[in-house]
């Protein structure tokens, strides 16, 4: 599958389909090779560590029950898709009520500079944008 070619390239060696044509120049290393139990169940996970080809990790998720692992995954992968957009193309536009209340304070100065009636507009326009997170 895809997670022995992916050892094949972390640890430099090649994958060979017969036990006969194995030979030296086809091996790669590793610094540390062990099996690993966690928790009280009897899987194990085999960690390949100090690989010279290699830039990956390995996220191990356990969980109570099925849906939480999943949302996990999820989650994970969100964030590693906002990471590689980010590295794509580093132009942001923050969450959050973040632009509403920045539009808020600049209406709210533009303000305090108009006199009169049309001032009181402008200050109910920023109360308003001031909402819109909430």
């Amino acid at each position: 599958g895809s997670e022995l070619e992916l050892i094949a390239i972390a640890t430099g060696s090649r994958i060979v389909p017969r036990f006969e044509e194995l030979s030296a120049d086809k091996l790669g290393s590793a610094g540390k090779v062990r099996e690993v139990s966690y928790g009280t169940t009897k899987d194990s996970v085999l960690m390949i560590e100090e690989c010279a080809n290699s830039r990956a990790v390995t996220v191990y998720v356990r969980g109570g029950n099925h849906m939480i692992i999943d949302e996990t995954k999820r989650s994970l992968h969100d964030a590693m898709c906002v990471t590689r957009n980010l590295i794509r193309d580093n132009r942001i536009v923050y969450g959050g009520g973040a632009a509403e209340v920045a539009c808020s304070l600049a209406v709210s100065e533009a303000a305090e500079r108009v006199g009169g009636m049309e001032q009181y507009g402008l200050r109910a326009f920023a109360d308003a944008l001031d909402d819109i997170p909430m």
